[in-house]
């Protein structure tokens, strides 16, 4: 049953195994393996779209086909889905953590930490959001029908049946819509053109829509079909298109047009009164992997802030002519072949990488919007060895961008860390739980750290590197300050200028933060937490430092929440020193002191970072199971060359 999308996964019905007996402490529980392999199966028949992009041989694990519909929407599975959840804490509770080995308990606290804030989260209705722009449900469905893969005539036939269903999974979407906005709960106008102008794009397509160009394409490439079936599986997706999917985006277009105006409440999320500010925390505890407080991951980002801000002032200080060099230098690879190639033979400092195919094609535009760089597809759990990442090539405008957007999506970033922990041989439901702010942190990270190869100067590397962390940790830091705490336009001004960084940007990061709410914090909480834990690792080793033990030490258990990757850091750092970390802040980690900075007449960063650097937004298609995590220019922020249209 399908409740959020993208940043929030799916709540699924799951009925669980009994209890664990006695086990000596480190040892693998079999019966513990025994229930995640069940979870996953119950996970897996509990939505069809989650199934045909996680397994493509369902009967394999035993799995029985879901029904064929895209999903549910109404008011009431929210309410019927919590109860649902709470359910499966308690019987996840019945394993004592003390009988599981060190994998498993990673394990357990990944689908206890899931579970806790999926519980929080369908538990408020009124303050969930279907139509939020660039990740809501109009866009994620488009994603999902045009990246749909049939391995045989059942899969054709299961398609068509599940994209007849998309009309009335709308219209309950839009009456649960309907709904929060006579309460006072809706988007903001800003936000609500952005959605309507993705819908008329995709619309404005009738005969040449992409639904019925991909879906021919293939056709032809299937060997086992004859000229009539083809013609007949044509004519019927041709039908359900321009006689029902496209009139039921219209419809909702429609539909929602007439809410404008209907938010009640101004600022941040938490200051809307029916459970704003709780509703937000469930949220973050999602989107960050960390169960951390607003405020303590607020003081994180504020101490890196610090940190970049310092390396920004040596930098230009010591190098003049690095600005000059970070607009003129680019990568010697031009294309997607070329980057993609080089990016995956130069991974000297990671583990080696799980042996995988991969290809890459554009995006036509009727089926993204003016967001959307690139993504990559997350491969079902029984063929990642074949990879594919779409790029929007309208909104690339360089080699440094390509370049920046491939290392996210590919190596050493999503498609790296994807596949190589896939190849370890994980128990499949490892796969299946979201953690985004881990998944998204290592690509940020990994994003940044490479221009360390690049071939650029140093110069123009490291200011690459802290021009990417800027602009999406201060974005973090501050949606946290607006949406958790109700940080005032003033509020955000003082703090803006307290680090030395340009508060004449502050109402538009505020308008910004409330449009979006919650939407950077995977990608900036994430990062300043990779790059602590780096900083640490850094200074308890000194010479002893090993950059590819510190990066396996960081995959070993895969996407995780951040509690237990510090585990895996405290283990990394006993090897050599036997110390591990004690302590407060972050995950019961030492933050950074924070330097005392005085109030400026003038930024000591001489540019709004959120403003003039082209600012990535990403996000992950966690609901649909998780299909694509895609990397997302917003509509009216400007590129440091070209301003987007």
């Amino acid at each position: 049953m399908m409740k959020r999308f993208l940043s929030i996964a799916l709540s699924f019905v799951m009925a669980f195994g009994s209890a664990a007996g006695v086990q000596a402490e480190g040892e693998d529980n079999t019966k513990f393996d025994a229930f995640q392999t069940e979870l996953f199966v119950e996970f897996m028949e509990s939505d069809y779209l989650t199934m045909h992009y996680t397994v493509m041989d369902y009967e394999k694990y035993g799995i029985k086909k879901p029904e064929l519909t895209a999903g549910k929407s109404d008011w009431q599975s929210f309410e019927d889905e919590a109860k649902r959840l709470e359910n499966c804490l308690d019987r996840l509770h019945k394993f004592d953590p003390n009988t599981l080995s060190e994998r498993q308990k990673a394990e357990y606290d990944s689908i206890e930490h899931y579970l806790e804030s999926m519980i929080g989260l369908n538990s408020m209705p009124g303050v969930s959001s279907y139509f939020e722009p660039g990740n809501g449900l109009h866009d994620n469905l488009l994603t999902n029908f045009t990246e749909f893969i049939f391995y045989g005539k059942e899969d054709i036939d299961d398609y068509l049946t599940v994209l007849e269903s998309v009309p009335q999974f709308m219209e309950d979407a839009v009456e649960v819509t309907k709904r929060q906005a006579a309460a006072g709960y809706f988007m903001t106008d800003e936000a609500l053109d952005e959605t309507l102008k993705a819908i008329r794009e995709f619309t404005a397509k009738k005969n040449d829509n992409e639904l019925i160009i991909i879906f021919e394409e293939s056709l032809a490439a299937m060997d086992d079909l004859t000229e009539a079936e083809r013609a007949e599986y044509s004519r019927r997706n041709r039908e359900i298109v321009l006689n029902s999917y496209i009139p039921s985006y219209e419809k909702t277009a429609d539909e929602l047009e007439k809410l404008r105006g209907s938010r009640n409440f101004e600022g941040g999320m938490c200051n809307y009164k029916e459970g704003g500010s709780t509703y937000y925390k469930w949220l973050v505890q999602l989107k960050t992997s960390s169960r951390d407080s607003i405020e303590s991951q607020l003081d994180l980002c504020t101490s890196i802030l610090n940190d970049l801000i310092d390396e920004y002032i040596t930098l230009v200080m010591t190098n003049p002519n690095a600005e000059n060099a970070y607009d003129s230098e680019t990568v010697s690879c031009k294309t997607p072949d070329e980057i993609l190639s080089y990016l995956s033979t130069h991974l000297e400092d990671y583990p080696p990488a799980a042996d995988v195919t991969y290809k890459y094609s554009y995006l036509d535009p009727s089926v993204t919007n003016d967001s959307v760089v690139a993504y990559y597809v997350v491969p079902p759990v029984d063929d990642y060895r074949h990879n594919v990442v779409r790029i929007n090539g309208d909104n690339v405008s360089d080699e440094n961008d390509l370049y920046e957007t491939l290392a996210h999506e590919g190596f050493p970033g999503h498609l790296y860390q994807n596949t190589w922990y896939l190849d370890q041989n994980p128990n499949p439901m490892s796969s299946a739980i979201s953690q985004i702010g881990y998944s998204e942190g290592w690509a940020m990270y990994s994003e940044m750290v490479a221009w360390d190869i690049s071939g650029l100067s140093e110069g123009a590397r490291e200011l690459h590197k802290i021009y990417v962390a800027l602009s999406y940790i201060e974005d973090a830091a501050v949606d946290l300050g607006v949406n958790g705490l109700g940080w005032t336009v003033d509020d955000l001004s003082d703090w803006l200028n307290s680090l030395g960084l340009n508060a004449a940007s502050a109402e538009e990061l505020y308008d910004f933060v409330i449009e979006y709410p919650g939407m950077l914090l995977p990608y900036g909480v994430g990062m300043a937490r990779f790059m602590t834990m780096r900083q640490i690792a850094e200074e308890e080793l000194g010479a002893k430092f090993n950059l590819k033990e510190f990066h396996e030490a960081m995959l070993r258990n895969g996407s995780r929440p951040f509690e237990d990757v510090q585990n895996d850091l405290k283990d990394y750092l006993g090897k050599d020193n036997g110390q591990l970390f004690e302590g407060e802040g972050p995950m019961n980690m030492p933050t950074p002191p924070q330097a005392e900075k005085p109030e400026f007449s003038e930024p000591i960063v001489p540019f709004n970072i959120g403003r003039d650097i082209e600012p990535y937004l990403l996000w992950c298609t966690a609901g649909f199971g998780a299909l694509a995590v895609v990397m997302l220019i917003l509509r009216g922020r400007l590129n440091r060359k070209d301003p987007l249209a």
